[in-house]
């Protein structure tokens, strides 16, 4: 018996069910995740779709996606209303490819060997992309505080633009964490081979 499980330690969790059975602190995290990916998704898909039909009637400006309203800022000024539209787009795009690669770290990490070359890779990728988050945020507040600068009312802005910070420290911890993947990786290649 513990010669059969001593085998199947070493064979990849392949089936759900298998990873439900073995792994189900992972995968009820996995599927909470999911369900922010999808939620993300939707923000995004709806800021895309309302931000092209604003351009075809602008009152939709009124109400682009949970009270942010820049109907003002579309009537005065097409450009700048595009550019800060697009750049909130851009941080909600970038929110749900953080989820997404996320969602591919956590089904393909296996506990029985947590270290592996596919999930130091994706880690540092979840590290670039909060800090790409980041860098959004940033340039988003900069420009709706120019704007505001200038006269413009860009309002439930507000609520696009936390998390500059948050988003930097996030950044800095998941790339530590990938460096001690990465470690773990040689030490685990190391163990095979003595083995």
């Amino acid at each position: 018996m513990f010669v059969k499980n001593l085998k199947n330690m070493n064979q990849p969790l392949n089936t759900w069910k298998e990873k439900w059975t073995q792994q189900p602190t992972l995968m009820l995290i996995t599927v909470i995740i999911w369900s922010i990916f999808i939620g993300l998704c939707i923000q995004a898909g709806t800021l895309l779709f309302t931000l092209a039909y604003s351009f075809v009637k602008p009152t939709v400006a009124q109400d682009l996606y949970e009270g942010l309203n820049l109907y003002s800022l579309r009537t005065q000024h097409t450009w700048f209303y595009g550019g800060l539209v697009t750049l909130i787009l851009s941080i909600a795009i970038l929110k749900a490819q953080l989820f997404y690669t996320m969602i591919r770290i956590f089904l393909k990490i296996n506990l029985v060997h947590p270290f592996s070359k596919e999930i130091a890779k994706q880690i540092s990728r979840l590290s670039y992309i909060a800090f790409e988050i980041g860098i959004f945020i940033f340039f988003t507040n900069f420009s709706a505080s120019w704007l505001i600068k200038r006269g413009f009312e860009v309002d439930g802005v507000q609520s696009y633009l936390s998390g500059t910070f948050e988003y930097f420290l996030l950044s800095a911890l998941i790339f530590a964490i990938a460096q001690v993947f990465k470690r773990g990786v040689e030490i685990q290649a190391e163990n095979e081979l003595t083995v």
